[in-house]
């Protein structure tokens, strides 16, 4: 029998103070706190993944389509609008690699950069394709 055990059994006959021994491991200082079960965090990681693969082979087809599209019409864009445009897309492939790889503490916030890139990137091919409102 170990000392803890002695302690909890004969203290309330000797008077002393009652130690109960935690199960649970003590909380670490500055260690992140997961509140979202991994589980469902993993099903809620891949559906929004297969998504955003989805929507990226969309975009890599659209652009490559255009490509040739305006290359057959002689269709001119400024360098500028294509420098943006391009800067967008680097964003964006960028930002959806590391969706690839992110926890789940740091899942919100590299969703919403995804997000936002995307919206960049939407933004910069209305203002190359404007005859192309999805």
């Amino acid at each position: 029998m170990n000392i803890i055990t002695v302690l909890v059994v004969g203290a309330p006959l000797v008077g002393l103070p009652i130690v109960a021994r935690d199960s649970a491991p003590p909380l670490v200082a500055d260690a992140p706190l997961q509140l979202v079960d991994d589980n469902d965090f993993a099903a809620r990681k891949d559906a929004y993944l297969q998504k955003s693969r989805t929507e990226m082979d969309e975009w890599r087809n659209k652009i490559h389509d255009a490509g040739e599209s305006a290359e057959s019409k002689g269709h001119q864009v400024s360098a500028s609008a294509k420098a943006h445009f391009n800067r967008a897309w680097t964003a964006t492939e960028r930002q959806w690699h590391k969706l690839q790889t992110e926890s789940a503490e740091g899942w919100d916030r590299t969703k919403n950069a995804y997000e936002r890139s995307t919206a960049d990137l939407r933004a910069q091919w209305h203002k190359i394709h404007p005859e192309d409102q999805d």
